[in-house]
C-alpha cells in the first residue's frame, strides 16, 4: 500500500538460505515429469530427522461501512461472467497519507551501540569507553554514557562542527544483569505473566513470558514448546480431531512440522532438513494425512506426510512459483495457487501432491503476493489476489473462480480499485471477503459479501480503520457466521501488535464484540485461522528473541 507502509522487503520477500523439503528421494513423479528441468534443481534432499514427542508447554486456560465502490456488471445474475477487459476508469494516483505510527519499543534484542537522546560536551576528548557493554555481567544493573566526538550539526543542521568542539554522549543503561532485572517483570513488560530471565546481553529476555491473553471465549492458549528458533513464515490446517503447523526458520535452513490435540497437547514433532531457498509455505489436510507446499526459485515442491507427519511419498516439483496457497475441499485433492513473476496460477492436485488439471493462469500483474486467499465455496474455489497497475490505474483486489476440474474463469474486481489485502471465507452457503481499503481519507477494513465468481452482492460492512485496524483479516465460517481475526495496525505490512477475534453474523451485524487473542509488546506477523470441531483454532509467529510459535484454540 503506497503511503501508508515505509517500502522495504517484507519478511517473506527476502532471498533465504537452503531450506527445509521433507522427504528422503524426492523421485519425480509421472505428473511432474513434462518439467525435467525443474526436477533436476530439487534432486539433492535430506532424510527426516527422527519424530519428537513432548507434553504441552505454557498452558493457559481462560476462567472466566466505509462504502465500497462494486464493478457489477449489468449482467451479475448469469451463470458466467464476461472477463474483464475493458479498462477502469480510476487513473488516478493514490495520495500519500501522512499517518505516523507509533514506535515499537525494542523487544528481547541485545543493545546496539549508540542510541537517540545525545548531549553535546563542550571541549576536552572523549573518555575511554566504559559502559554498560564493558559492565554487563558484573550482577549489577548499571547506566553510564557512552561519548564519541561530535560529528554532526547543530539543531538546525550545516556543516559537522570540529573534532575539537565537544563529544556527544548518550545513556546507556542496563535493563539487567544476572538474577538483578532492575524490577521488571513479566507482567510489567504487558505479558500476561511468566517467568522473565535476564540475557547474556543485559537485556530482558521475554521467551518465559506467556504472550496469551485471557478472555472468556479463550479454551487453550500456549507458546508452543517447538524445535528450532526465529520462525519466518507459518502455514496452519485442522481436522476435527487434529491441528497441524508447519513453519520455516528464519534462515531458511529448516522446515518444521508439528501436530497438536484439540487441547494444544503435542503429539509429535519433526524437524527435516532440504535444499533450496524457501519462499512461502502452506499445509492442507488431505485423504491420507496432510499436504505440504513450500514455494522455492526453482518451483513449488509439494511433500505429502503421513497422518503422524512422516514423510509418505516423494512428492512433485511443480512450475507454480513461489508463495503458495493450498485450498482444500471435502473431498478430493485441494487447489494449489503458486505466484511467479506477478502472475498468479493454480492447479488442482491429488493427496500426494501430484498434478490432476494442467497448471491455469487465474491473474495477471499480481503484487503483494503472500497476501492473498483461496478457499472452497461449495462449487469450487475462489481465489483473491491484489491487481497490479492496468490502464486505469491500480485494480486493487481481483478474484477468480476455478472449477473442480481446475478450469478457472475470468478475473471479477468486487470492491473498487485502491483495495488490497483479500480474504475469502464460506459460511454455511454465502462466501465473504475481507479487504483492506487504502484510497480514501481514512484507511481502514471491511467485509463484502460475494458469489462463487467473486461479484459483490450488497454493500461492504466496515470493520475499522487506522491506527486501530489495517491489516489481512483472515476468516473461517461458523455456521452462518464468520470468525475474523484481525491484526492491529503497526504501519508494518502484515504485522500486527496484537491479534483480536471478532464474530459477525450473516446480515454483517456483530455478534462478539473483539477480544484478544495475544498480549505484550511482541508483533505478530503470518497468523492463520481454522475450524477444529466446534472450535477455531489460532496460530501465529510472535516477533521476540528468539521467535516463538503461538497457539490459541477459542469457542467463536
Amino acid at each position: 500500500m503506497r503511503g501508508l507502509y515505509p517500502i522495504s522487503p517484507r519478511p517473506h520477500q527476502r532471498a533465504l538460505a537452503p531450506s527445509v523439503l521433507c522427504s528422503p528421494a524426492m523421485t519425480p513423479t509421472p505428473a511432474s515429469r513434462p518439467y525435467p528441468l525443474l526436477v533436476a534443481l530439487a534432486a539433492v534432499i535430506s532424510a527426516c530427522a527422527s519424530e519428537i514427542t513432548a507434553a504441552p508447554a505454557d498452558v493457559t486456560t481462560a476462567s472466566d461501512a466505509t462504502d465500497v465502490g462494486r464493478d457489477v456488471p449489468a449482467d451479475a445474475g448469469a451463470d458466467a461472467p464476461a472477463p474483464l477487459d475493458v479498462p477502469l476508469d480510476r487513473g488516478v494516483d493514490v495520495v500519500p497519507i501522512d499517518s505516523p505510527t507509533e514506535d515499537v519499543p525494542p523487544v528481547d534484542v541485545a543493545p546496539i551501540d549508540g542510541g537517540t537522546s545525545l548531549a553535546c560536551l563542550t571541549g576536552g576528548t572523549p573518555p575511554p569507553q566504559v559502559c554498560a557493554r564493558a559492565l554487563c555481567g558484573n550482577g549489577r544493573v548499571d547506566s553510564c554514557q557512552r561519548c564519541v566526538p561530535c560529528m554532526g550539526g547543530g539543531p538546525g543542521g550545516g556543516p559537522p562542527p570540529p573534532r575539537d568542539a565537544g563529544v556527544c554522549c548518550t545513556d546507556e543503561p542496563e535493563q539487567c544483569d544476572g538474577d538483578a532485572l532492575g524490577g521488571a517483570t513479566c507482567a510489567s513488560l504487558g505479558y500476561a505473566g511468566g517467568s522473565l530471565r535476564c540475557g547474556d546481553w543485559c537485556g530482558h529476555d521475554a521467551r518465559g513470558c506467556n504472550a496469551c491473553a485471557i478472555s472468556a471465549h479463550t479454551r487453550q492458549c500456549i507458546r508452543a514448546d517447538v524445535a528450532g528458533v526465529a520462525p519466518s513464515t507459518l502455514a496452519l490446517a485442522a481436522t476435527d480431531a487434529e491441528i497441524s503447523v508447519a513453519w520455516v526458520s528464519d534462515d531458511g535452513a529448516a522446515v518444521h512440522f508439528a501436530r497438536y490435540s484439540p487441547s494444544l497437547a503435542k503429539l509429535s514433532e519433526r524437524d527435516c532438513l532440504g535444499v533450496g531457498p524457501a519462499r512461502g509455505l502452506a499445509l492442507a489436510a488431505v485423504a491420507g494425512g496432510w499436504l505440504l507446499a513450500v514455494g522455492t526459485e526453482a518451483g513449488t515442491r509439494t511433500v505429502p506426510l503421513n497422518p503422524d507427519g512422516s514423510n509418505r511419498g516423494a512428492g512433485s516439483l511443480l512450475p507454480l512459483g513461489v508463495m503458495p496457497m493450498l485450498a482444500a475441499r471435502p473431498a478430493g485433492g485441494p487447489l494449489l495457487v503458486g505466484t511467479r513473476e506477478g502472475v498468479v496460477r493454480g492447479a488442482v492436485v491429488d493427496a500426494d501432491g501430484a498434478l490432476v488439471s494442467a497448471p491455469a493462469v487465474l491473474i495477471t500483474d499480481e503484487v503483494e503476493a503472500g497476501y492473498g486467499s483461496a478457499a472452497w465455496v461449495g462449487d469450487g474455489w475462489l481465489v483473491a489476489s491484489r491487481g497490479g497497475r492496468g490502464a486505469g490505474g491500480d485494480l486493487g483486489v481481483l478474484a477468480t473462480h476455478v472449477a473442480p476440474d481446475g478450469r478457472a474463469g475470468a478475473p471479477w474486481q468486487p470492491v473498487g480499485a485502491q483495495t488490497e489485502y483479500p480474504q475469502v471465507a464460506f459460511a454455511d452457503g454465502a462466501v465473504w471477503l475481507t479487504y483492506a481499503s487504502f484510497g480514501g481519507a481514512s484507511p481502514g477494513i471491511a467485509r463484502v459479501r460475494v458469489d462463487t465468481f467473486g461479484r459483490a452482492i450488497g454493500e461492504g460492512l466496515d470493520l475499522g480503520h487506522v491506527p486501530t485496524y489495517f491489516n489481512p483479516s483472515p476468516m473461517v465460517g461458523v455456521g452462518r457466521d464468520s470468525l475474523i481475526l484481525l491484526g492491529t495496525y503497526t504501519g508494518s505490512t502484515g504485522h500486527g501488535r496484537r491479534l483480536e477475534v471478532s464474530r459477525v453474523d450473516d446480515a454483517g451485524n456483530t455478534v462478539v464484540d473483539p477480544y484478544a487473542i495475544t498480549a505484550g509488546p511482541e508483533l505478530v506477523h503470518s497468523y492463520r485461522v481454522a475450524r477444529v470441531g466446534a472450535d477455531a483454532v489460532i496460530a501465529w509467529v510472535g516477533s521476540g528473541y528468539p521467535g516463538r510459535v503461538g497457539l490459541a484454540v477459542v469457542n467463536p
